[in-house]
């Protein structure tokens, strides 16, 4: 994958800005897009993720293993900006350093009254811009 994407996501995600999103898909094909603020990015591969809610995302992911987390951010005069990252679940956990440091991360946020069910842990399979609109 390219470094200047790579960076790109780490930044963003790691931002747990409210406008990231993870968008999955049952077997059936039916889309679930729900707001996921408390994610990490750990290394060029991995994405930590903590899951206090999204029932429905959860199970899409159970069921496919497959997501896109986008990040959506625009300046002051609209320009858009942001990043697509296509994912695969790995692991579920529900202990373990992942679990801890994800916990730790949501405990230091305004949802950090909420009980950390799971640390979803994804491999990253592809990142894009948010635009790949040429001139």
């Amino acid at each position: 994958m390219e470094r200047s994407l790579l960076e790109k996501a780490r930044e963003l995600l790691n931002r747990n800005l409210l406008t990231t999103t993870l968008s999955t898909v049952d077997k059936e094909y039916n889309v679930n897009v729900a707001v996921i603020t408390v994610v990490e990015m750990v290394d060029d591969e991995t994405i930590l993720c903590a899951r206090f809610g999204a029932e429905q995302t959860y199970a899409n992911l159970k069921e496919t293993g497959k997501g896109v987390f986008m990040v959506l951010v625009a300046d002051e005069q609209g320009k858009k900006d942001g990043i697509r990252v296509y994912v695969r679940l790995a692991e579920d956990l529900t202990e373990g350093p992942y679990y801890e440091r994800i916990k730790a991360r949501l405990e230091a946020t305004p949802y950090g009254n909420f009980p950390l069910k799971n640390c979803l842990v994804f491999k990253i399979t592809g990142i894009a811009p948010i635009s790949t609109l040429k001139r």
